[in-house]
């Protein structure tokens, strides 16, 4: 509100006309600015109920099925992931590699989430479900950023998952992830650390990156990649432990979002699975597919 100094000296309609200029001028200048686009309309949190309408998935979802979302599903949102994963050549357990999951979105940024993906279990012509189903569950929580997904975006994760189900202990991965969207580009980096139940000298680092530009907002066409390293070598102690081991992913991905449904895919190289005897990683790659859909009710 504005206040206007009471004079009597000075006349009511004087004071009246110089109120109404200021309003009309006020008005006018709002009318003139330019309008904001309706995917930014929302407030500055990341852990409000209302949705904006933004065609590019928002920051709960990523292009690519190697990067974890920083942002979460909205409250009381379900969204379902199915995928399916080939590499040639590969070992024989790890060639084709099918995997579904759930998520649930809760209050205060944190997202709920569980499924399995497809290690091993092939075994000749025979499937080993013991061997085959991984299962893992999964809690992300969204510190840093907007509702809608624009600007920046921080979140972190952690992972249980254990491969089959012959009696091994699992795994634990905690990762960190950071994005920034905008309407036309598109680009995002996380770190994970993973630590082996079942040995305690078994831990490694991941880094996890892409970069996506939107061709029209719901298109994204662009690179993504991982690698994973050992962070200690096996103990010397111990003749038995498995060597260090280091792999490589990466390849040209795509993602088509359309209201609450999206398709991606990835083609590109991975040394996941092939024999780390050979004398170099280009030697140990193999070609990679992946393709995978979602659907948030």
């Amino acid at each position: 509100m504005i206040r206007l100094q009471s004079d009597e000296s000075f006349p009511r309609a004087l004071r009246l006309i110089a109120f109404g200029t200021v309003m009309l001028a006020t008005t006018g200048a709002l009318a003139d600015s330019d309008p904001v686009p309706a995917a930014y309309a929302v407030s500055d949190t990341s852990h409000t109920t209302a949705e904006a309408p933004d065609r590019t998935g928002g920051a709960y979802t990523s292009p690519t099925l190697l990067f974890i979302p920083a942002g979460a599903v909205p409250a009381w949102n379900v969204r379902v992931i199915v995928s399916s994963e080939m590499q040639r050549p590969s070992d024989l357990n790890a060639a084709f590699r099918p995997g579904g999951g759930a998520e649930l979105g809760l209050p205060a940024g944190i997202t709920l989430g569980a499924g399995t993906d497809w290690v091993g279990g092939y075994s000749g012509n025979k499937v080993d479900l013991g061997q085959g189903l991984s299962p893992y569950f999964q809690a992300r929580l969204h510190l840093l950023g907007r509702s809608d997904g624009v600007g920046w975006q921080l979140g972190t994760s952690a992972t249980y998952k254990f491969v089959g189900f012959e009696g091994d202990p699992g795994e634990v991965e905690v990762a960190v992830s950071l994005q920034y969207r905008q309407a036309r580009y598109e680009i995002g980096l996380q770190g994970v650390f993973g630590q082996d139940f079942g040995d305690s000298h078994n831990h490694d680092g991941e880094v996890h990156g892409y970069a996506v530009y939107r061709v029209i907002p719901q298109l994204a066409l662009g690179v993504a990649g991982q690698g994973r390293f050992a962070i200690a070598p096996p103990p010397a102690s111990d003749p038995n432990a498995p060597a260090a081991d280091n792999d490589l992913i990466g390849g040209a991905i795509a993602s088509l979002t359309v209201g609450r449904f999206q398709i991606g895919a990835l083609g590109g190289v991975s040394t996941v699975g092939i024999a780390p005897t050979q004398p170099t990683a280009l030697a140990r790659a193999g070609g990679l597919g992946q393709l995978f859909a979602t659907a948030r009710f």
